[in-house]
């Protein structure tokens, strides 16, 4: 997999929304610092997937790992909101 992970379905719980798209569901994406990988949101700006990638993981400070990770999902979750945002003034 060319040392990317990747999570899914980070949501156990059966989901009562309409089926979106792929590309509806990866609504906005933010680069984890130090090289880690991306965290995706869908439009609401719930998380749905983070890639991240092996080499980079092996390097890091585990203690830093869950801020790095905390930051990428609030800068993707403005991301959404922008997005959104824009949206409704078109």
């Amino acid at each position: 997999m060319n040392g990317l992970l990747r999570l899914h379905d980070l949501d156990d719980e059966e989901d009562d929304r309409r089926p979106v798209s792929r590309r509806e569901e990866h609504f906005a994406v933010a680069d984890i610092d130090a090289g880690l990988g991306r965290v995706h949101v869908d439009e609401a700006g719930d998380l749905v997937a983070v890639d991240l990638d092996e080499r980079a993981l092996r390097a890091m400070n585990p203690a830093a790992l869950g801020g790095h990770l905390l930051a990428a999902i609030e800068r993707a979750e403005q991301a959404a909101r922008t997005r959104r945002i824009e949206r409704r003034k078109l």
